[in-house]
């Protein structure tokens, strides 16, 4: 435990960063450059960074997930005075100074983990003399996480500042610099539609890159969560297997990182963004086909979802149900402003959820928010002695998404199969009421996954990103509001040279 604490110190470190343009970015581990990557562990510090990067409050610690990209999408009634800057986005007001902060500051985030990504891939790439524990196939494992993390950065940018393809001929339009260089040269937006392309190579050179290691029990470490406690190590072609413990923390904390599940899903999501539907449907079905074994991936059962100040045992942010979650030590700090008991006019409230539930109050999901208010991140009532373990987690990607994903894909090529793959989510969360049948038509079982979208993926940062992508109006209170094509923050005014 010293060890990683002392890690993590360092860390922190490196990640602060000043500048005026996100082009200027530079990590500040540049100053130990020259010895950082001689050894190792320079590479394995390097990439943990990458990781506590993305899980400040700027991206998936606050903003990309529970925070401004959730209010975007309406998820939440907001106080005129408590939420002033995500009131402001919620309106496209984004000329407003709040509003514009909030941008401005997600872009540069953004962008120092691209550039930070870039440094180590570059350094990996040059270096030839470099020897790791298990060769290349570990060299290949941080390339692959490197590559998807910056992917990664790039889609959330693309959803943010850009048109969907939808709304623009398919993504002609030039909004967002793919950044691939380090030191970056003066890189100028390219059309979404090539962009998602340059990000969909970049993300299937990163699942065959890091499937030796995570597939092949020859190697220790886990790649997945078992109960929320012991990871394991799976194995393609029938389910899961242990495999060794390591005796180094970098490998036995697989679980924790970009691993082969994880892209594969990361994959599938940038797929269906860009309308790649068959290629969205066999990388979700891929993650699909190792939940149906009930080895590695598993619903969390409905007794364990509901009313934290009820239940001796629960599971708020489905641990067990998650391929990757970020992770940042202060998110208690940052939720209970929002979510806790003394919030005030700061407190989040789930906009419309008698509405969302309204085909059955026995959904678990419903359960789960006696007070109106996000309980997975609140620490409330019994939840805080059961949330020890999560208490830091910021739910990523969780499998159920690629239920939907693969249903909507392969709607129109074998109707049969969407239904049973939606028909499996809604049943795991005691919705089976809800089930479709044979008779339900495209229009219908869109505004269903709609629905189910809104129902499961409160507070992660995903639901106005579907009405983005398929052109629809937000809903709330019931009703729904147009927005027009305004669903496109602008670049910050720093950047304005590049429009």
């Amino acid at each position: 435990m010293k060890k990683r604490y002392i890690l993590s110190m360092i860390l922190l470190a490196f990640v602060s960063v000043s500048c005026d343009k996100w082009l200027d970015v530079k990590p500040e581990l540049d100053i130990y450059e020259e010895t950082l990557f001689e050894k190792t562990q320079g590479y394995y510090v390097a990439l943990n960074g990458l990781y506590i990067d993305i899980a400040q409050a700027e991206l998936y610690g606050q903003e990309l997930s529970w925070g401004a990209i959730e209010a975007w999408g309406r998820s939440y009634t907001l106080h005129e005075t408590g939420h002033k800057g995500y009131n402001q986005i919620m309106k496209f007001e984004y000329d407003q100074s709040e509003a514009k902060s909030i941008g401005a500051s997600i872009w540069l985030s953004c962008y120092k983990v691209i550039a930070e990504a870039n440094n180590l891939i570059q350094n990996l790439e040059q270096d030839k003399e470099i020897k790791f524990k298990y060769g290349d196939v570990t060299k290949n494992m941080i390339l692959a996480e490197a590559y998807a993390i910056r992917a990664m950065m790039h889609f959330e940018l693309v959803r943010i500042y850009a048109k969907a393809p939808i709304d623009d001929e398919g993504g002609v339009s030039s909004f967002v610099p793919y950044v691939t260089e380090y030191p970056s040269r003066l890189n100028l937006p390219i059309p979404t539609k090539e962009l998602l392309q340059h990000l969909i190579a970049d993300l299937e050179k990163a699942k065959e890159w890091v499937k030796p290691f995570d597939t092949d029990p020859e190697y220790p470490g886990y790649i997945s969560y078992q109960y929320g406690t012991l990871g394991v190590r799976i194995k393609l072609d029938d389910g899961v297997g242990y495999s060794p413990q390591a005796d180094d923390e970098f490998f036995r904390y697989r679980a924790n990182r970009l691993s082969y599940f994880p892209i594969t899903q990361l994959l599938a999501r940038v797929c269906l963004y860009a309308g790649e539907k068959d290629k969205a449907y066999e990388n979700a079905n891929e993650i699909v086909t190792m939940a149906e074994r009930k080895t590695t991936y598993n619903f969390v059962a409905p007794g364990y979802i509901g009313d934290p100040m009820t239940l001796t045992t629960v599971e708020p942010r489905l641990q067990t149900e998650m391929l990757f979650g970020s992770y940042n030590a202060k998110l208690s700090d940052l939720t209970e402003k929002y979510f806790g008991a003394k919030a005030g006019n700061y407190t989040l409230k789930v906009n419309d959820k008698v509405n969302i539930f309204s085909t059955n109050p026995n959904d678990v999901r419903l359960a789960a928010m006696p007070r109106d208010i996000i309980t997975k991140y609140s620490l409330v009532g019994k939840v805080q002695d059961n949330m020890v373990a999560a208490k830091s987690l910021i739910p990523v990607l969780r499998f159920p998404e690629c239920y939907y994903i693969a249903a909507e894909s392969i709607f129109d090529k074998d109707k049969a199969r969407a239904i049973e793959l939606f028909n499996k989510v809604v049943e795991a969360r005691n919705n089976a009421v809800y089930d479709l049948d044979m008779n339900v038509d495209k229009a219908d079982f869109m505004e269903a996954i709609v629905r189910e979208y809104r129902r499961e993926f409160i507070g992660e940062g995903q639901m106005v990103y579907v009405y983005k992508r398929l052109n629809l109006p937000l809903r709330e209170n019931g009703t729904t509001v147009p927005h027009d094509g305004k669903l496109v923050m602008p670049i910050p005014d720093s950047e304005a040279g590049l429009q």
